[in-house]
């Protein structure tokens, strides 16, 4: 069993990013299980001279959860071509330290979505580049969901045609 986390690139609650994050959590795949994880909001800004023991507690938060799965689903908006700031110092955190951090031989996924019509692009090419430079496997095909605010309700409630693409690449974690 593949135990995965699914952590949304947005740090406010009801962005399309957490939606769709949070659809990934209701997919049956098998053998995977899900785990919504909300890395950001806490987060205090990486600083290496906070990088020591007692590390700050949402930072030994992420670093143990990721640690304990054997995955990451990330799903990302795109804010000035990138990826959103609070996801970037969770990646900061998470890649630390070096040679030696949480992210070492865990299986990434990477979907993008964003109200405009490029999906997200920009920041799914940056975390798809960036992932091997960590030691970690890119798993799933490129995944962009342009006009994303069409396929999610004011509910948060996704379009099955999403959550099919979604649940393909959660069955590469199995794959």
């Amino acid at each position: 069993m593949q135990h995965v986390l699914v952590i949304p690139g947005s740090l406010r609650a009801g962005s399309f990013s957490a939606a769709l994050a949070r659809a990934v959590c209701s997919l049956s795949v098998d053998g995977v299980e899900t785990e919504y994880f909300d890395a950001g909001r806490d987060l205090p800004i990486y600083d290496q001279d906070l990088d020591h023991d007692p590390l700050p507690p949402a930072a030994a938060r992420l670093r143990e959860r990721i640690t304990a799965a054997d995955g990451l689903f990330i799903v990302t908006p795109e804010y000035n071509y990138n990826i959103p700031g609070g996801l970037k110092n969770a990646v900061d955190w998470a890649s630390r330290p070096f040679a030696a951090h949480s992210l070492l031989d865990k299986k990434i996924a990477v979907v993008g979505c964003s109200p405009g019509t490029r999906g997200g692009k920009a920041s799914v090419e940056y975390l798809r580049s960036v992932v091997p430079q960590l030691k970690a496997h890119l798993v799933g095909p490129e995944v962009l969901i342009p006009a994303v605010n069409t396929f999610v309700d004011g509910n948060g409630v996704v379009d099955a045609s999403v959550r099919d693409r979604l649940r393909d690449v959660l069955a590469a974690f199995v794959g």
